[in-house]
């Protein structure tokens, strides 16, 4: 009787000790959860952030790259249109300088003509002509 008298006046110790110790059991636990779960976050949560920032500076480093590239081929591409006009104005331009040269060519031919019908024949010689004087 003494001992269950000594274990009655301390059940309120015991009890408080047995919910001590399921809190701190529970506590333990909740740190450990919270440590493996910053853990988590840490690397692969901020792994993935890293990467997808990473990634993120590449893909605007290379769309200036295509801007760029996009400004050189269109420069490029003007230029080439303007060359198109130039060649396409000169092209423009032989019908008619080939039909002023024909004409040309033909009162050239004329003027060759009517001065080969003008030249008369001059009896004699240079040679003798030469020796004459």
């Amino acid at each position: 009787m003494i001992l269950a008298a000594y274990i009655e006046s301390h059940r309120v110790q015991v009890l408080k000790a047995q919910k001590r110790l399921s809190d701190l059991l529970q506590q333990d636990q909740a740190a450990k959860k919270r440590d493996d779960l910053k853990n988590l976050v840490y690397s692969t949560s901020g792994n993935k952030i890293d990467s997808l920032d990473q990634s993120q500076v590449n893909r605007e480093q290379k769309k200036t790259e295509l801007i760029a590239k996009s400004d050189r081929l269109q420069e490029e591409l003007n230029q080439v249109i303007h060359e198109i006009v130039a060649v396409d104005k000169d092209l423009s331009q032989i019908p008619s300088t080939i039909e002023a040269l024909k004409k040309e060519r033909q009162e050239q031919a004329l003027q060759a003509y009517l001065l080969h019908k003008n030249i008369q024949s001059i009896p004699g010689s240079a040679d003798e002509d030469k020796r004459v004087i």
